[in-house]
């Protein structure tokens, strides 16, 4: 089998190397605009390989192309974009109109409409596309969620989420992220409602600028907190940092009438512990990268799975909906000062 991988940034990278290192995958493609980059990043790889004392035999073969996306695609099994947002669209539909299975980070658009418009044309193809929500993924998560569905937890009452990244965003990428909501909360608007299968039908989010000034001068923040109310009546709370030196922390609780559950918990979660017991982190995680190993190695190894015909996408086209209708309510109530709003009514996305 033949994986492509096309943006080879940060996470281009971790996912070239998942795919390599997945069963059945016996050459992973680096498409890039530059042939000094996409060198680059198949020695790191190469470097990669060797530190971990792996036999040649365990690696799938990594080349490298300046070709365009669309002449390399009848080469490809599969393809991986991990390209800058405003060209996931339009990458979307090449891949898509090939009938080329597809791995595609998130976000596909940038607002409800488009992606509803965007995803019944990609639909339309019938092309197998995982959007990359990669805690849907998770093992963490997705035992998580089998609690509540399975009725351990009893009936949902409280939803609790922390969503802290360790190092700050580089100063430039600040006024393109789009905003703390579609940048960063948009994975807890999506895996919250998918975890306790209950929508959200009223939002508010406050925040501060505490961190770094250029957030504010791009009507955005770096501390934040968001409720939530769902259509049961629970209630819930997403706590988020742009920077905290304690460790990257993203945790999800879920508390009912029967017991409580968390995702997120364990030796390297960056909290210390003031009880006499009680213990620092000796290792906490470092990134999101980090946090979420198990995620993003399942996320590729479900995708080969995908490409073989041998499983389903937890994550279609239209599963962004629901996480990109509560980004917008989001966004317009950090920009009234945390007015209660009530997201726009989307399909309820499926909890297969």
């Amino acid at each position: 089998m033949r994986i492509g991988v096309a943006g080879l940034g940060r996470i281009g990278t971790m996912h070239a190397r998942n795919a390599a290192r997945a069963a059945g995958v016996d050459e992973v493609v680096l498409i890039g605009r530059d042939a000094g980059r996409t060198a680059s990043v198949a020695e790191r790889l190469e470097a990669q390989r060797s530190a971990e004392g792996t036999d040649a035999t365990g690696w799938a073969a990594v080349t490298s192309t300046v070709e365009p996306l669309a002449d390399v695609l009848p080469r490809l099994d599969g393809v991986l974009v991990a390209s800058a947002t405003d060209t996931h669209a339009d990458l979307a539909r090449v891949v898509a109109e090939s009938r080329t299975p597809l791995l595609i980070e998130k976000p596909l658009a940038l607002g409800v409409d488009e992606l509803a418009a965007l995803s019944s044309d990609l639909d339309r193809t019938g092309s197998p596309i995982m959007v990359a929500f990669h805690r849907r993924y998770d093992p963490g998560y997705q035992r998580l969620r089998r609690h509540v569905v399975d009725g351990d937890v009893g009936t949902l009452r409280l939803v609790q989420a922390t969503e802290n990244d360790h190092y700050a965003l580089p100063i430039d990428y600040i006024p393109q992220s789009h905003g703390m909501w579609l940048d960063l909360l948009i994975h807890d608007f999506d895996s919250i409602p998918w975890v306790v299968g209950d929508p959200v039908v009223e939002l508010s989010m406050i925040g501060s600028v505490l961190d770094e000034p250029v957030y504010g001068e791009h009507d955005d923040t770096d501390t934040a907190m968001v409720t939530l109310r769902f259509a049961s009546g629970a209630v819930g709370s997403i706590g988020a940092l742009r920077r905290s030196d304690a460790g990257q922390d993203v945790r999800l609780e879920v508390t009912g009438t029967k017991g409580a559950f968390g995702a997120g918990y364990g030796p390297r979660t960056p909290i210390t512990s003031t009880e006499p017991d009680g213990t620092a982190p000796a290792h906490p995680y470092d990134t999101f990268g980090d946090r979420f190993v198990p995620a993003f190695e399942e996320e590729v190894a479900h995708f080969v799975r995908m490409v073989r015909g041998e499983a389903e996408s937890l994550t279609p086209p239209a599963s962004g909906l629901v996480a990109t209708s509560l980004a917008e309510a989001a966004r317009e109530s950090f920009r009234s000062g945390g007015r209660p709003v009530r997201p726009r009514a989307v399909e309820f996305p499926a909890t297969t």
